[in-house]
């Protein structure tokens, strides 16, 4: 893999890291090559496994070397495939969302009013989840989000799905359903590794816990 950093990607990076580095007294910081092939080639690497798990196997088929297009470098047939997925994709998306809203606009009318108000969490992350017998509370760093909840208890909860850790995770989106008289929560989380991680679990109430007065 490291073949790919050639000397002219080192040029272009050093001549990058150069103008963003140059003061106002046209001073340069010193650039510091091998630190910067590592960022390069471990970003390289990230693309690769990313692009593997994204793109569906009838494009990757289509896709000559995919080390080639990690750099960003494709003919106009993958172009046009990759464009049609993702058009593909946004419409299937949109459709959700707009399902979703209709779905909450009715369905939240039977919801408490903690939840209605307090259950959004986007931008926070989840610092610990603290199990307690029949109760699930998920401890948050909200400094990022629009909240000033800090913590979020589930009681009598079950966790449907769950896949991977939730500790250190960013909290990118939620819906609330109710199912059976219980509550059902889905959750799109991302980890450190920019992994996307569903969570959905069921509790028969939620209740609330912030810090600030």
């Amino acid at each position: 893999m490291k073949a790919f950093v050639n000397s002219l990607e080192i040029d272009s990076i050093s001549k990058s890291h150069d103008i963003a580095n140059k003061d106002e007294n046209n001073h340069f910081d010193s650039f510091k090559k091998d630190e910067a092939i590592k960022q390069f080639h471990d970003s390289f690497i990230y693309n690769l496994v990313y692009l593997k798990k994204l793109l569906p196997k009838v494009i990757l088929q289509l896709i000559a070397d995919l080390r080639v297009f990690a750099l960003n470098k494709t003919s106009s047939t993958v172009i046009n495939a990759v464009t049609k997925f993702c058009e593909e994709n946004e419409r299937s998306i949109s459709t959700a969302r707009d399902n979703y809203r209709r779905y909450y606009k009715e369905a939240s009318i039977s919801f408490g009013k903690e939840i209605v108000e307090k259950f959004g969490f986007h931008d926070c992350t989840i610092i610990k989840s603290v199990p307690n017998g029949k109760s699930l509370t998920l401890r948050l760093d909200n400094k990022g989000g629009f909240t000033n909840i800090d913590e979020v208890t589930f009681e009598n909860f079950n966790i449907i799905k769950q896949d991977d850790l939730l500790e250190d995770t960013w909290w990118l989106y939620e819906e609330v359903y109710k199912v059976n008289d219980k509550y059902e929560f889905h959750v799109l989380l991302q980890n450190r590794e920019m992994r996307l991680i569903d969570f959905i679990i069921s509790a028969d109430q939620v209740s609330f816990y912030s810090n600030k007065k």
